[in-house]
């Protein structure tokens, strides 16, 4: 199965280098700009299925780039990381926010100010996963639009990872997309 997970484009909070999380913001003009780019980079593909984010930002990004070809299905489990009490503050250093702690810590379950772990995050993707997997047979390919904490947790569960690895280093830009090859029904997702 052929994966290709896409960022949704620019944001003012994201300029502003807010915090977005759950809020429910529309692009820009630049960040419509970038979503016709994305457009022009998958336009040859042919997707099996359309999915989203239901957030603004995500969910416009979704329609410019694939526009009437496709339906596009908007699941929660695809919502970005919430970055609780932090949501809207300009972020510069989440260590100085959070007392020192390390928000992409994969073993934390719990974080200061209601920041969502990122083994919640991975396990709302792996259980995405799961369902394509049970949904789509080893020739589809799916599009999956959404947000950068989110890619990051996707890259994470369709990677391999050392036990030096960091979550959290391959980042998307706005309107980027990245491919993956889920071999072998997905031998490679880190759970």
């Amino acid at each position: 199965m052929k994966i290709y997970i896409a960022r949704h484009g620019l944001t003012d909070w994201n300029k502003e280098m807010r915090a977005q999380g759950r809020k429910d913001l529309p692009l820009n003009a630049e960040g419509r700009a970038q979503a016709e780019e994305l457009r022009n980079t998958i336009k040859d593909i042919e997707f099996t299925a359309v999915y989203a984010s239901p957030l603004k930002r995500a969910a416009e990004t979704a329609q410019i780039a694939v526009g009437d070809r496709y339906d596009i299905i908007y699941d929660d489990r695809l919502l970005e990381r919430s970055f609780g009490d932090f949501e809207g503050k300009v972020v510069k250093s989440w260590s100085e926010l959070v007392d020192g702690v390390n928000i992409d810590d994969i073993a934390l379950e719990e974080i200061p100010g209601g920041v969502e772990p990122v083994c919640s995050m991975l396990a709302r993707v792996n259980s995405f996963l799961d369902y394509l997997k049970e949904n789509y047979d080893d020739n589809a390919t799916i599009l999956v639009v959404g947000h950068g904490a989110m890619s990051k947790a996707f890259d994470w569960a369709l990677t391999e990872h050392s036990a030096d690895d960091v979550f959290g280093k391959t980042h998307l830009g706005n309107a980027e997309a990245k491919k993956y090859e889920a071999k072998g029904r997905f031998s490679t997702i880190r759970k």
